[in-house]
């Protein structure tokens, strides 16, 4: 049976995706929190939940009942893909191709080893839709690899009628 949220070859190009778009390669700057990846993923490979969070310009506005159950969704298999995430960039950083920054108990602050990964790959039209999405996604979340998570969250979930349960800080 396939489990999107454990394909290992789809979360690890979302991840050198999301953070080549945004621009947290070598030494330049690195994604505060790893853990944002999890709900980053989500946004970067299905266009429908920035198109949520993008026509939502109004905090407080009512959101309707399918695209709240469409960010629910996103937001508990976020959480669900969490100790994934966590062991794919362990892996990745033992492979060289994520740089740890800064370690801070469970937040490590990363970057693409651009190196590693060709140029080919990143730039290539097979993901096209993916750099489309992110490059949507960071005109709605300003600032999105500095943010600490629970803003980031705000931005993408909370504000939008999910139910913050303070199960990430």
């Amino acid at each position: 049976m396939f489990i999107l949220r454990e394909d290992y070859n789809f979360l690890t190009y979302n991840i050198f995706i999301i953070l080549n778009s945004l621009g947290c390669v070598n030494d330049k700057s690195a994604l505060k929190d790893h853990r944002k990846l999890s709900f980053l993923i989500d946004f970067v490979s299905d266009s429908k939940l920035i198109d949520i969070i993008e026509n939502q310009s109004v905090e407080g506005e009512i959101i309707n009942e399918i695209d709240r159950d469409l960010l629910n969704q996103s937001f508990t298999n976020s959480l669900l893909r969490l100790k994934t995430i966590n062991q794919l960039v362990f892996t990745l950083t033992n492979e060289d191709y994520l740089i740890v920054r800064n370690r801070k108990l469970d937040k490590l602050n990363i970057a693409l080893n651009k190196e590693k990964v060709s140029s080919d790959f990143l730039r290539g039209s097979m993901f096209k839709i993916e750099r489309e999405n992110m490059k949507r996604l960071k005109s709605v979340v300003q600032r999105i690899s500095i943010l600490d998570i629970g803003n980031m969250l705000q931005e993408l979930y909370y504000k939008h009628g999910v139910i913050n349960e303070e199960l990430i800080n």
